[in-house]
C-alpha cells in the first residue's frame, strides 16, 4: 500500500543551475544528488525534497513534468500498476527502472501527474 506521506515534488525548470542557485537563496535548499547527464538535480532541505528537471523541449509555462510522487513497497508496486491500468487513468510513463527500483506516471481525472515509486528518496 502507498505510504501516506509524499515522496518528493518535481517542477520543469529552463535552466537548472539557475534554479538550483534561486532555491538555495530562497530556502536555503542544498543539492541532495544531481544526475550524471546535468538534467535533473534534487534539492532540499529537512524532510523537503524538490526535484528539479531542466527540458528545454517543454515550455515551462505551456507544459511540465511536475508531479507529486508517492513511495510504495517492492512487494506493492505491480498490484499498484494493475490498479492504474484497471481505473483506466491514462499512463504517461513507465513502468520502468528507476533509482535500483521501479517508476510509473500516471494522470489523475484534471490531468496532474502522479508517480507511484520505490525505493522511497531517502538522503
Amino acid at each position: 500500500m502507498i505510504e501516506p506521506r509524499i515522496d518528493h515534488v518535481s517542477v520543469n525548470v529552463a535552466d537548472l543551475s539557475e534554479s538550483i542557485e534561486f532555491y538555495r537563496a530562497m530556502f536555503g535548499f542544498e543539492v541532495l544528488k544531481r544526475r550524471e547527464d546535468g538534467l535533473q538535480a534534487f534539492v532540499g532541505r529537512g524532510e523537503i525534497v524538490l526535484g528539479l528537471l531542466e527540458n528545454p523541449d517543454l515550455g515551462c509555462s505551456r507544459c511540465t513534468v511536475g508531479h507529486i510522487a508517492f513511495p510504495c513497497s517492492r512487494f506493492d508496486f505491480p498490484q499498484m500498476v494493475d490498479r492504474i491500468k484497471a481505473s483506466g487513468a491514462p499512463i504517461v510513463r513507465g513502468p520502468e527502472p528507476q533509482r535500483e527500483g521501479e517508476t510509473v506516471w500516471f494522470r489523475d481525472p484534471s490531468g496532474n501527474i502522479i508517480e507511484i515509486c520505490y525505493p522511497p528518496l531517502r538522503f
